[in-house]
């Protein structure tokens, strides 16, 4: 009888050693997915959504022109811009008296010629852009991505 729980004893110490060892390879497979799991989701990058700020709608007296010297005409716009994050859009909207009196100033100095050509609205666009992409004060600046127009009517 000695045989047998010699043979039981020396099986289940191979048993329990093949359990152990199995247990351990499964616990590294796993170990190592969780590790290429994290790396995939670091190199996949966040996608945001776009933060737009509306404006309220500019009526603009444009200058004539200079090769025709028609009456006044009219220019009425609906402006939104595209910024980076929310804290750009919250800059903007405490400078918002500052930044619809740059878009009106720079508006105003267009000739109607120039506005009724793509080129002429896509320069415009521009130069808004560049006018309120800048620093607001010591510690704040925006960035505007883009500036795009919802109305624009020419009278």
């Amino acid at each position: 009888m000695e045989t047998t729980n010699k043979k039981v004893s020396v099986l289940n110490v191979i048993l329990i050693l093949n359990t152990l060892v199995a247990t351990g390879f499964a616990g590294y497979l796993w170990l190592q997915s969780q590790a290429r799991n994290m790396a995939n989701a670091q190199l996949e990058p966040e996608v945001l959504s776009p933060v737009f700020l509306t404006l309220k709608p500019f009526t603009i007296s444009l200058p004539p022109s200079e090769d025709n010297l028609e009456t006044n005409k009219i220019l009425y716009v609906g402006i939104v811009l595209r910024v980076a994050d929310k804290e750009q859009k919250n800059i903007l909207l405490d400078y918002l008296p500052e930044v619809r009196s740059n878009v009106l100033l720079l508006t105003s100095k267009q000739y109607i010629n120039n506005l009724k050509t793509e080129s002429g609205k896509l320069e415009l666009q521009e130069q808004i852009k560049a006018a309120l992409s800048r620093q607001y004060d010591t510690r704040r600046s925006v960035q505007v991505d883009e500036v795009l127009f919802t109305d624009f009517i020419v009278r």
